[in-house]
């Protein structure tokens, strides 16, 4: 079963026309094999990223404060400002939770990783690619998404 990646965008036969095969965009899962080199660069991520969630948290509440402040200027001046209040409650409110659940995410990774054993597998990503298909193959088969093996940031197989 051969298979051509490419980065070109598909190009659409003409109607009416008939070709030998068109590719098609399919999803290929990058897992990575589990060791103490991989744990350890993974604690590393990890650890960066939750530094880096801590300091948009940080970032968003001297945003929200400073523009707190801005309203109450503005109301202590007799202006109306109660819907720019809400308005400035609840995308704060919005944006605490999506960081509050990416922090939460990124927690469990840390913590799950030492729960898988060596030789696991460990989902590190998806990519895309294209696939030929062509008259007479089974296009489940083809579409089938994808796996690429990884140990240490090299290939070591290729499925599908």
């Amino acid at each position: 079963m051969e298979q051509t990646a490419t980065t070109a965008a598909p190009v659409e036969p003409q109607r009416g026309s008939s070709v030998e095969s068109i590719p098609l965009k399919r999803q290929v899962t990058i897992k990575s094999v589990v060791n103490d080199n991989f744990r350890d660069r993974a604690k590393d991520e990890f650890s960066e990223e939750l530094k880096l969630i801590e300091a948009q948290m940080e970032q968003l509440e001297n945003q929200y404060t400073a523009s707190l402040k801005q309203l109450e200027a503005l109301a202590r001046q007799g202006q109306n400002v109660d819907a720019q209040l809400n308005n400035l409650n609840r995308e704060a409110q919005e944006k605490r939770s999506q960081l509050a659940q990416v922090k939460m995410s990124v927690s469990n990774n840390l913590a799950n990783l030492d729960q898988i054993k060596d030789g696991g597998f460990a989902v590190t990503g998806v990519l895309e690619s294209y696939v030929y298909i062509a008259i007479g193959d089974n296009i489940y088969e083809k579409i089938r998404g994808g796996e690429i093996i990884i140990e240490d940031g090299i290939v070591k197989e290729i499925h599908g």
